[in-house]
């Protein structure tokens, strides 16, 4: 037998050995990408994301059956059999490099087996199976390093064999290749390609997530959004998906570094458009995602741990303001306050923590049809415990420019507690919260509020230590109540302060306040005229054991005289007095309250016949302590209350009377003010218009009225000297109402208005003019306010203005030469079509068609002022025939100009409008173009022939 022929028996038995120990392509796997669990500071994949994809483990002893092929391809078998040992001894050393790295050995293997390659795919080009042959030789090249052969091998592949079943593989990694070379755009193109094989392809996941990348680093920053949205849908678990990390941690294994990878280039997207108003953005574009809220939440994380703490922060704002009703927002409210609380934006934090107190409480309409969760009421209520402290303590540092604003902060502080009180009635710190209620109650200028909080405080709660001291503020708060309210209201006030002090004394007998609080609950009795009370409990002061002070005792005998003679218990009135002025050392100035009893006697007089209602007793006793003791130092608060009396009395005119005399005699009294408001009224009662109107001026000019008070004072004074014929004062009045007070509107456009008639009937052009374009005016600059009716205003007074216009135009004569005189007329006319063409744009029937009509007549009037103009002298009779010639044929166009203008009040019958400037344009045509509307019927439908 020959070689030959042994060579022949011997190949397929070999071939058989070498397709045993493995030596077909390996089929590329999908690797899963190793992605940080950190969404963090990153622009692209780690660099173990995408290694080169390795074939599978070789077979045992894999350079045996390279050496065998060798040993074959030594033998010189058939150009079939050489050829595929040439490509399998390739593909084995390729499996080789793959599975053991590339080494000086290995790289030489490797170079010859892209030899081997090439000169397979030259002997056999059009071969079916050269796409198994282009993909080894692409691995080949990458495993060299040639990274752009490998590249152009793999696009060889794809563009001649694109039906091959390793067509998704390969486009995947050319895909890879591009990618890792920066050629993002081209890598883009390839994952596309691979996506769209769908199921078709092992590797649909991985080139969805690497074609997001490429997106993203071409700065193609909505549509990497949108690409790694679609990856999230897939593997993120089903159900509402809120926290990024327990979320994550339900993906599968094999996909989990990619999800986590994908949710962070979404983030760094975002953080490149714009943060959480982009995202919002976007999904007002493109739809939300079922995780959205998630996608809000790592947005934010993402933000903070960069420690850009506003960004995060508006992500979670942007989040509540694109879904304020979502049941998340609270979460995301307190991730906003978090944010800022991090980055240390102390007012910010307030500001937010408000706008949580203030949108999810229980009553607010956030919770409309929805039960409010145990979560948000925590939150609440630790969120209302710190904006109520942040604003008593921005109170108490008296930065403030004046009182009021003071007192509102004070008064912000004590919404908070309140709301802590009422929804958190369980709370172990109630009763502290409850006091501090009190504090900034007090201090924000609502004392008997604070008085009652303070007395919940002392008796409302099982003993505490503050129990004693909230009793006692409680007492002082219900006294400076009583010292602050009208006179009338005085009394009630009163004996809240006096139950106050009875159950302090009471209550907590060991306290050190207890004696001075029943010394003023005696005098406050005896204010009261709860004399025999006021007895007892002054009583209760001057028995006290160990004795109480002097200056107790005192004041004690003085409250028991008082009561004793307000009730005609003279001899009691007088030991008891007596006793007081025995206590009274002589130098002290206390002793001159003696010398007042004449004075306090009357007073009280006056008092008990107020609180007795009858009125006209009262005033006569309050005013009899001026007659009698006019030094005394009560002369002008019964002075007051006596006018105030007879003001209640209705008794007009004696009122008056008094409350002048008290003007005269206690000019620039605190109560001056007052006064005059009284004194206001009862001129106004009485039916004199004018004084009443003077006096509403005076208030109307006073700086510490409130700007409500002038305003109105204003506007009375104004109307009242209208009612009283005083046209010069109730024309000042008015324009010191415009004026001052342009605001509201309505009440300013009808002072313009009056203004304007006083104006046209003094025959004041200037003023009118003046008044009238200030009603235009008003209308332009009313923003809001603008309403129809100063629209209307505005267009009858630019109607107005159109006509003196137009007046005035008329009014200047066309002299020879014509050329010198016309100008000025022309220049009155533009100024009247100005004003009646702003007239129209108004819009309204009735002014519209009446400058309509004004403008023809305007036109008209120029028409015949050039016809009847002045003529030369000296012209010869035919000389003369041309110029009048002349002259018609310059008045000619506004003849047209003045039909035109009246031919479009007469169009307006087609809407079913008619009224007597229509008529009046018809009668104008008829006059103007006899021959065309001359002979026309009456009736609204004769001009339905114009077109």
């Amino acid at each position: 037998m020959t070689k030959s022929a042994l060579s022949f028996k011997l190949l397929p038995i070999m071939a058989a050995t070498l397709a045993l120990i493995g030596c077909t392509p390996a089929v590329v796997k999908q690797s899963a990408p190793k992605i940080s669990r950190t969404i963090g500071k990153l622009d692209q994949p780690a660099e173990d994301v995408l290694p080169i994809i390795r074939s599978e483990p070789v077979a045992h002893d894999p350079q045996r059956a390279v050496d065998n092929y060798r040993k074959l391809l030594e033998l010189a078998p058939d150009v079939d059999t050489r050829n595929e040992a040439q490509r399998r001894l390739a593909d084995l050393q390729v499996q080789i490099a793959d599975s053991q790295g590339t080494t000086d050995e290995s790289e030489k293997q490797l170079q010859e087996s892209v030899s081997l390659y090439n000169k397979l795919l030259y002997a056999d080009p059009t071969s079916a199976d050269n796409d198994r042959i282009f993909y080894q030789l692409a691995r080949a090249q990458q495993n060299l390093g040639e990274t752009d052969a490998s590249i152009d091998t793999l696009k060889r592949l794809t563009d001649r064999h694109p039906d091959s079943r390793l067509i998704g593989d390969a486009r995947f990694r050319r895909a890879e290749l591009l990618f890792n070379r920066l050629r993002y755009s081209e890598a883009e193109a390839e994952y596309k390609t691979v996506m769209a094989l769908g199921d078709a392809t092992p590797f649909f996941a991985s080139a969805q997530y690497k074609y997001g990348w490429s997106q993203y680093k071409q700065s193609k920053y909505t549509d990497a959004i949108t690409t790694f949205f679609a990856a999230l849908d897939r593997e993120l678990p089903e159900g509402d998906l809120f926290e990024p990390e327990p979320a994550l941690a339900r993906v599968e294994t094999a996909s989990n570094d990619m999800i986590r990878d994908s949710l962070r280039v979404i983030t760094l997207s975002l953080a490149a458009l714009g943060g959480g108003p982009a995202l919002s953005e976007y999904l007002t574009t493109h739809g939300d995602p079922r995780f959205y809220p998630l996608v809000y939440v790592a947005l934010g994380q993402a933000m903070h741990e960069k420690e850009r703490y506003t960004d995060a922060a508006g992500a979670y704002a942007a989040f509540i303001e694109r879904y304020p009703s979502s049941p998340l927002a609270p979460s995301f409210q307190s991730r906003t306050i978090g944010a800022y609380i991090d980055g240390g934006f102390s007012d910010l934090v307030i500001r937010e923590k408000q706008r949580y107190a203030v949108t999810y409480d229980p009553d607010a309409p956030y919770w409309a049809g929805r039960t409010t969760t145990a979560e948000v009421l925590t939150e609440l209520r630790a969120h209302l415990g710190d904006l109520a402290r942040f604003h008593h303590a921005q109170a108490q540092q008296n930065t403030f420019a004046d009182a009021q604003a003071k007192q509102a902060e004070f008064l912000v502080a004590a919404r908070w507690y309140r709301r802590i009180i009422e929804l958190y009635p369980q709370d172990p710190q109630l009763a502290e919260v409850n006091f501090l209620l009190g504090d900034s109650l007090l201090d924000g200028g609502q004392t008997l509020a604070a008085a009652q909080e303070y007395d919940r405080t002392a008796y409302g709660y099982p003993s505490h230590a503050r129990a004693a001291e909230a009793a006692y503020a409680s007492v002082l708060a219900y006294e400076k109540h009583a010292a602050e309210i009208a006179a009338e209201a005085r009394p009630e006030a009163l004996r809240l302060t006096i139950d106050a002090g009875i159950k302090l004394a009471d209550q907590f007998p060991e306290h050190p306040t207890k004696l001075p609080v029943l010394l003023q609950v005696a005098k406050n009795l005896f204010e009261l005229k709860s004399y025999d009370e006021a007895i007892d409990i002054a009583a209760r002061v001057l028995q006290a054991q160990p004795p109480a002070a002097v200056p107790l005792r005192r004041n004690a005998w003085s409250v028991t005289g008082d009561s004793h003679f307000a009730q005609n218990r003279y001899a009691d009135a007088e030991t008891a007095f007596s006793e007081e002025l025995r206590l009274t050392p002589q130098d002290a100035t206390e002793r001159g309250t003696v010398i007042e009893q004449l004075a306090a006697s009357i007073y009280k007089q006056g008092e008990v016949a107020r609180d007795a209602e009858d009125l006209k007793t009262a005033a006569h006793h309050f005013l009899r302590v001026g007659q009698v003791t006019p030094q005394s130092s009560i002369h002008a608060t019964a002075e007051y209350d006596g006018a105030s009396a007879l003001f209640d009395l209705q008794e007009w005119s004696e009122a008056a009377r008094v409350l002048e005399g008290f003007r005269q005699r206690f000019a620039g009294h605190r109560l001056e003010a007052d006064v005059d408001k009284k004194l206001a009224v009862a001129y106004q009662r009485d039916g004199k218009a004018l004084p009443a109107a003077r006096t509403y001026a005076r208030i109307a000019r006073r700086d510490s009225e409130a700007l409500a008070v002038r305003s109105e004072a204003a506007w009375l004074s104004a109307s009242l000297f209208d009612q009283g014929q005083s046209n010069v004062e109730a024309a000042s009045a008015y324009e010191y109402y415009v004026t001052t007070f342009p605001r509201p509107l309505d009440r300013a456009l009808d002072a313009r208005s009056r203004l304007v008639d006083y104006a046209r009937s003094s025959g004041n052009t200037a003023a009118l003019s003046r008044w009238l374009q200030d009603l235009v005016n008003a209308d332009q600059t009313a923003g809001q306010e603008r309403s129809t009716q100063s629209q209307l205003l505005a267009a009858q007074a630019s109607l107005d203005l159109g006509r003196m216009a137009a007046n005035q135009a008329n009014g200047i004569a066309l002299t020879l030469p014509i050329q010198s005189s016309l100008p000025a007329r022309n220049q009155a006319m533009q100024n009247a079509i100005g004003w009646l063409n702003k007239t129209a744009s108004y819009g309204f029937a009735e002014t519209t068609t009446a400058a309509t009509y004004e403008l023809g007549q305007l036109y008209s009037a120029l028409a015949n002022a050039l016809v009847k103009s002045e003529r030369p002298r000296g012209l010869s009779e035919l000389e003369l025939e041309q110029y009048e010639l002349l002259l018609e044929e310059q008045a000619d166009p506004f003849i047209d100009q003045a039909i035109g203008a009246h031919e479009a009040n007469l169009q307006r019958l087609k809407t079913g409008l008619y009224d007597n400037w229509i008529a009046r344009s018809a009668a104008a045509l008829a006059h103007l173009s006899p021959a065309r509307y001359g002979k026309l019927e009456q009736g609204d439908n004769r001009y339905d022939h114009l077109d």
